[in-house]
C-alpha cells in the first residue's frame, strides 16, 4: 500500500508525528495546570480557593444555562 493516499497532503508518519507531538503538548500542559493550581491552592489556602471556584463555576453555569433557555 503506498504511504502516500493519492486524495491525501500528509504521510502516514506525519500524522502518527503530529499526533505524538500533540499528546505530549496536551501532556504538559496538563501537569503545568495541575502544578499552578496546586501552588496557587498552598499559597493562598484551601477555603478561599474553594469558595472562589465555587463562585465561578455558579456564575458560569447561570451564564451557559440562561444562554440555553433564551434560545428555545
Amino acid at each position: 500500500m503506498a504511504e502516500k493516499y493519492e486524495t491525501s497532503i500528509f504521510t502516514r508518519q506525519e500524522l502518527k508525528s503530529a499526533r505524538m507531538k500533540g499528546q505530549v503538548k496536551g501532556w504538559i500542559q496538563g501537569a503545568a495546570s495541575t502544578f499552578l493550581l496546586v501552588f496557587l491552592l498552598n499559597f493562598l489556602g484551601w477555603i478561599p480557593a474553594i469558595l472562589v471556584l465555587a463562585g465561578i463555576g455558579f456564575v458560569g453555569y447561570k451564564i451557559f444555562k440562561a444562554g440555553k433557555n433564551s434560545a428555545e
